[in-house]
């Protein structure tokens, strides 16, 4: 593959079937991007080479495949379109069959992933936080040392909470429990076949040494958290007393004991509860769950019966 290049390859599976939009096909040639999509990786202690194993989801063409297999790593790569299949079983026909490229048939969000080092891909907008949602609950030993995907800019920066006030919310909140992220190039459009209309983002996950432990109740985070943002013109008191509507789903947690909660905080509140949800540091948020945690209401009997 030393002759081939990522413009190659996009054109070799146009020259089959056309982008489909409805799979958010973009298919990215700039080279110094998807360089950079490695270089990322070098950046946080986490190269790619013959010892590790990436996972690729939407490969397309293959042009972030071959530069990927170009640094020695392996590669899974999850393709859902069938042409798309067929253009990387006829282009990379030496690298699966020496195992260095492993294809997966199916939807990336559904189908059972390998254990890796890397995720690596340019993505499909569509896909963005359901993707993210399944990489943050990964158990911590399967968590991969380095993630790096393309994204809408706009994602981007909500993911990393870099993009000023409205960018805070709960995906970067949630996100950033467990996860850095660091932003890399704004790509323009004109790097992709076909052309987006929105500028991409590269953005990197690297597990966090820092974050909660294992007994930090993640679901009730998501939960409240989700709960305040979906009103984020209203003060945090105003919100936080009005019960959440999947309170329930979360072990332990009921409508009565949640009110009984806010009541107690309220008498002396971790932050500032008249405050907008935008204004609040995310270990602010992780105090409010610690102590949602630690409360127990006094005659708990009652409380679970409602």
């Amino acid at each position: 593959m030393e002759d081939v290049d990522a413009r190659l390859l996009i054109d070799l599976l146009l020259d089959h079937q056309s982008a489909v939009r409805s799979l958010g096909q973009h298919f990215l040639h700039d080279e110094s991007v998807l360089n950079e999509a490695i270089t990322l990786c070098e950046d946080a202690n986490a190269s790619l080479h013959e010892g590790t194993h990436v996972i690729e989801i939407g490969p397309g063409p293959g042009s972030l495949t071959l530069h990927l297999l170009r640094t020695g790593t392996k590669v899974t790569a999850i393709e859902i379109d069938e042409e798309a299949v067929n253009h990387l079983n006829r282009n990379f026909r030496k690298e699966i069959s020496s195992g260095k490229l492993n294809l997966y048939v199916g939807d990336g969000l559904k189908i059972e992933w390998p254990i890796s080092t890397h995720i690596i891909a340019n993505i499909p907008y569509q896909i963005s936080s359901p993707l993210i949602d399944r990489i943050c609950r990964l158990s911590e030993e399967n968590r991969p040392m380095c993630v790096v995907l393309l994204v809408q800019q706009e994602f981007a920066e909500r993911l990393s909470l870099q993009g000023g006030p409205d960018s805070m919310g709960s995906l970067g909140l949630t996100t950033a429990l467990d996860w850095d992220v660091t932003l890399g190039s704004v790509v323009s459009p004109h790097c992709f076949v076909p052309s987006p209309k929105v500028h991409s983002r590269l953005v990197r996950l690297i597990p966090r040494i820092d974050g909660p432990g294992s007994d930090f109740d993640r679901k009730l985070h998501r939960i409240v958290v989700r709960h305040v943002f979906e009103q984020r013109r209203r003060k945090v008191r105003s919100r936080l007393k009005e019960v959440p509507k999947r309170i329930q789903r979360v072990q332990g947690w009921y409508r009565s004991k949640w009110k009984a909660a806010i009541r107690f905080l309220d008498e002396n509140p971790p932050f500032n509860f008249d405050a907008r949800p935008d204004e609040i540091k995310p270990e602010e948020w992780i105090e409010l769950i610690n102590q949602l945690q630690r409360f127990e209401p006094e005659y708990d009997a009652v409380f679970a019966s409602d």
